[in-house]
């Protein structure tokens, strides 16, 4: 044996209670040092060297938040007085509300009007007071009628929803107040909803960030329960002793808290990609357990001594587990080496809690078990099931026999999924991992089909010059751009300093609709004589729509959520339009925005994942050869574990499943994971063959001695990913799914196809 593995086992053993009282001491550190504070930040993904990142950050220097409107639609006869009132009541309060700076809505319209006495323009509300009767209410709606610059803001074609747009105060909203603010706004609203019997539509980032903010802390508990209960199940049922349920348990339990305390230690916050982390390491821990237990259980049958069968547990799977955790660390921690912030956080974490995994495990199962007493027939009993005994033997003779059939199998799954691999296709949508059939997701689909969107799109152009927002001449450009967006279904109306020039227009010829359009050029330097005399337009309009100097202005709108794909066309498509519009050299114009932000960060997300399976699959390859000093077996060692991503990535396609940061994450995991059974099959392997036996001998007795660890731990894991499938998240559920079917296949392909590789090309 192994002198260096026989030391450590030797030194476990006689030094257990101090070992406990460190390990407990540590652990204690970690609970007090834990992490637990949410992250509310979203565009994290991209890195803040990034051209567009940059870009963005400029932006909302200059202007603000873009991603802070919060949208409620009210679906009913807005123009019926009981209603009318209602609504303006609810946006008073509203303005009331902690946290939220103003209410836009069709009850509290600002109107532009000429002061022909001071040669200036007032900016004041429409509706100074509530209407008592329907007839003064149907004079004002003729008047909103008439004000083309509010048309397609804040009601639809057909009339029958008016919004209200609520901005929340940036401090609030990238915090956990965010919540409280929402809250109480919903106070108010749900009190009118009830009220007036009219449903209420919600939409915009806020409403979505909230919404992820609270199901994570719910799902963070939720799942780490559900995996419990359901591992703890398996285990009871495989094993039929409470103490092989008790301690895996606590093992987990030790390294959760790990988890939460490298957070801490590292001052990382839970975000939607490391509050995986911990039911994940819950899942990955269990197998660490079982085998344990099992050889533990094969090793006293032997030789009927509790402490000499723990020894031989350490001196035997040790080197075997270190392997297997190592491979599950590389295939998580490869991501702390991204430029991606989220992947580095889970990266770091996620293969540090792995790492901590094996040592607790290694340390508690055989203290734990040496304070115990021997285990009984009964609890060893479940390695004479006949089923499973009888599933080996028969994989065992499959894979002597049919070897050609094996191998022909493999090919045409291989080949077949390939073509399935052509068509998937990388879409990302921003509500990707909100339920399908959820509330938020109906109202987002409804304020779609009304106002062609409620995400943020921006558009800012850049005149280089001092001013140069106030020059006609540029007017007109920004006219022109906004008439080819009009054209785009995917977006809603837009809003720019044109729009508001040709307000200025129609207040300085007494109100007439007709005459909201751009100015002469003669009326134009009238207008902006009278605006300087108009000491409220910086305040209200110029803040929102240029910036100080008057170089820049923006062009602001909404899009729906049309996916990447979509996206990306018309991103390219708007770039057209705004090259044939704007010379390049007078102008710098860039389209911007938390949704188009978001779009590009999910294409990092994915290229980086992709690189990072790609630097796991060389590392465990080169980890594989430490272990086997052999090329011929690192190919042999591969390839079955290959075949599981190449078929889970074919249904994907044949599914329809498209590949996004969720999709793309399960390869790394689920590869790192599933190299584990490979390992321990092909240790095994090697000293039987040091021990003399033949390739076909060798074969038969490792199937017999880590067969059924390998079945229990690949079903332990198939389960406990399944769990995943409960999350509200859409990536989660996908990441669920897909990483059981994938270990569920490579428990086949390590017990079938891996053999009959050893049997036919293993000659030394």
């Amino acid at each position: 044996m192994n002198p260096v593995w026989q030391a450590i086992a030797i030194f476990l053993i006689r030094h257990r209670i101090v070992i406990l009282l460190i390990l407990a001491l540590l652990t204690s550190l970690m609970w007090w040092n834990r992490g637990t504070e949410i992250s509310h930040k979203l565009n994290e993904v991209i890195p803040m060297a990034d051209e567009e990142m940059q870009s963005y950050l400029r932006f909302k220097e200059e202007f603000g938040e873009d991603g802070n409107i919060m949208v409620v639609g009210v679906e009913g006869d807005f123009t019926r007085l009981d209603l009318f009132n209602g609504i303006y009541d609810l946006v008073e309060k509203l303005k009331t509300v902690k946290g939220v700076d103003d209410v836009l809505g069709l009850t509290h319209i600002l109107n532009l009007e000429l002061d022909q006495e001071n040669e200036s323009f007032s900016l004041s509300p429409l509706v100074k007071q509530k209407p008592t009767q329907q007839k003064e209410l149907d004079s004002l709606m003729q008047i909103m009628q008439d004000l083309p610059f509010y048309s397609g803001l804040l009601t639809d074609d057909d009339g029958k929803t008016t919004l209200l747009a609520i901005s929340i105060t940036d401090s609030m909203l990238n915090s956990d107040q965010k919540t409280v603010v929402y809250d109480r706004i919903t106070v108010h609203t749900d009190r009118f909803e009830k009220e007036f019997k009219v449903p209420l539509r919600y939409a915009g980032m806020p409403v979505i960030r909230v919404n992820v903010h609270k199901t994570i802390s719910v799902e963070l508990v939720l799942f780490l329960g559900i995996a419990l209960a359901v591992l703890a199940l398996t285990l009871l049922f495989f094993f039929r002793s409470l103490y092989t349920v008790i301690f895996p348990i606590l093992v987990v339990l030790v390294v959760i808290i790990w988890t939460l305390g490298f957070l801490g230690l590292f001052g990382f916050k839970i975000s939607l990609v490391t509050g995986v982390i911990p039911p994940l390491v819950t899942v990955i821990s269990i197998p660490n357990c079982v085998y344990l237990i099992t050889k533990y259980h094969i090793e006293y049958r032997l030789s009927r001594k509790k402490i000499k069968a723990l020894s031989m547990v350490i001196e035997k799977i040790g080197v075997v587990t270190i392997m297997t955790n190592a491979t599950t660390a590389v295939g998580l921690g490869v991501l702390a080496f991204t430029n991606v912030q989220p992947l580095k956080e889970f990266g770091i974490i996620a293969g540090l809690s792995v790492i901590s995994a094996f040592f607790i495990s290694l340390i508690l199962i055989p203290v734990m078990f040496s304070f115990l007493p021997p285990p009984t027939n009964r609890q060893t009993r479940h390695l004479d099931r006949r089923t499973l005994s009888f599933g080996i033997n028969l994989i065992d003779k499959l894979v002597r026999e049919n070897r050609p059939a094996i191998y022909v199998v493999s090919i045409l799954l291989a080949a077949t999924s390939i073509y399935g691999m052509l068509k998937i296709l990388p879409i990302a949508y921003v509500v990707d991992d909100i339920p399908k059939n959820s509330q938020l997701i109906k109202d987002m689909r409804y304020m779609e089909e009304r106002y062609n969107g409620v995400l943020p799109f921006e558009i800012v152009i850049d005149t280089k010059r001092k001013n140069g927002v106030q020059r006609l001449s540029n007017l007109r450009k920004i006219d022109e751009l906004q008439d080819s967006l009009d054209t785009y279904p995917e977006l809603s109306r837009s809003v720019s300093a044109t729009d508001f020039t040709k307000f200025l227009r129609q207040a300085f010829m007494g109100g007439d609709s007709a005459q909201y359009k751009l100015p002469t050029r003669g009326e134009f330097n009238i207008i902006r004589s009278y605006l300087v005399n108009t000491p409220i337009t910086e305040e209200r309009v110029a803040k929102n729509l240029t910036d100080s100097l008057f170089q820049k202005t923006r062009v602001t709108a909404t899009v729906r959520d049309i996916g990447s794909m979509k996206m990306d066309i018309l991103l390219d498509s708007l770039r057209t339009t705004v090259a044939k519009i704007f010379d390049s050299e007078r102008y710098q114009v860039t389209i911007t925005g938390t949704t188009p932000i978001f779009i590009r960060g999910n294409k990092y997300l994915i290229n980086n994942l992709l690189t990072s399976l790609a630097i796991a699959f060389v590392v465990i390859a080169f980890i594989m050869g430490l272990l086997f000093r052999s090329f011929r077996m690192v190919v042999i060692s591969l390839v079955p574990n290959i075949l599981p991503l190449i078929m889970v990535a074919g249904l994907m396609g044949f599914f329809q499943i498209p590949l996004k940061p969720s999709t793309a994450l399960i390869f790394g995991v689920a590869f790192g994971i599933a190299v584990d059974d490979s390992i321990h099959f092909l240790a095994r392997y090697r000293l039987a063959r040091k021990a003399g036996d033949d390739v076909r001998q060798a074969v038969s007795n490792s199937y017999r001695d880590t067969g059924i660890s390998m079945i229990y731990t690949s079903i332990i894991l198939f389960l406990g990913f399944i769990t995943f499938t409960f999350s509200s998240f859409g990536g989660t559920q996908a990441l669920g799914l897909l990483t059981s079917l994938t270990l569920g296949i490579a428990m086949f392909s390590n017990l079938i196809l891996l053999p009959a590789l050893l049997i036919s090309f293993d000659r030394n």
